[in-house]
């Protein structure tokens, strides 16, 4: 299939939210969890009318807001095991992260769950779109991007740590690199936003 036009892309993006975000709400209730559907016009080759509306995909992601200038590990913690880790990969394991995006000056920091591609649409750096127009909407504020490059384990999924599992690490890693990520520990990536994204 023949790459998607950016400019036929329509983005759904959803946020439940309670009250006005800022530091005096409880720590769970802080950070903000979005999710966006992302949905193409297309035509056949022989099809001169509106085209066809269809579905390309999917995320999953969190904004911190202002994440230099509050108790990140008490924050994330308190919301799940996921951004649990990801502070203390920030906290403990890599603490010159922040500062060198830039963010003890302020900035928000997101933190990227997930981003699924119906399969006919890869190949054509769509995942790389979505993100692009994430950070050009409501991830406007964002100073940086964390994100984990392993595939999700699922029942259809190779099991972790096989060579099938492996390799597909090693394709994230190079996908999200061709973007602009670079390792930051283990298997999370690091994106600071004001050093520029997008493919190359």
């Amino acid at each position: 299939m023949p790459p998607l036009d950016p400019e036929y892309l329509t983005f759904d993006y959803h946020c439940h939210y309670r009250g006005i975000p800022g530091p005096d709400h409880d720590p769970e209730d802080y950070p903000m969890t979005w999710t966006v559907s992302v949905n193409a016009t297309v035509w056949d080759e022989d099809d001169d009318g509106d085209g066809e509306e269809v579905h390309v995909g999917d995320a999953r992601f969190t904004i911190v807001p202002d994440a230099g200038d509050i108790e990140l590990f008490l924050t994330l913690d308190a919301v799940d095991q996921e951004l649990a880790n990801v502070a203390e990969m920030l906290t403990v394991e890599r603490p010159d992260l922040m500062p060198a995006a830039g963010m003890d000056l302020g900035g928000d920091l997101l933190v990227l769950s997930s981003l699924w591609i119906e399969p006919k649409f890869r190949g054509h750096q769509t995942g790389h779109t979505v993100l692009t127009a994430i950070l050009s909407t409501v991830g406007r504020a964002a100073a940086m991007v964390i994100l984990e490059a392993a595939p999700l384990l699922s029942d259809d999924a190779p099991e972790e740590d096989t060579p099938q599992h492996l390799a597909a690490k090693t394709a994230l890693h190079r996908y999200w690199t061709r973007f602009g990520f670079r390792s930051a520990f283990r298997d999370y990536l690091v994106l600071n936003v004001n050093d520029g994204f997008g493919s190359t």
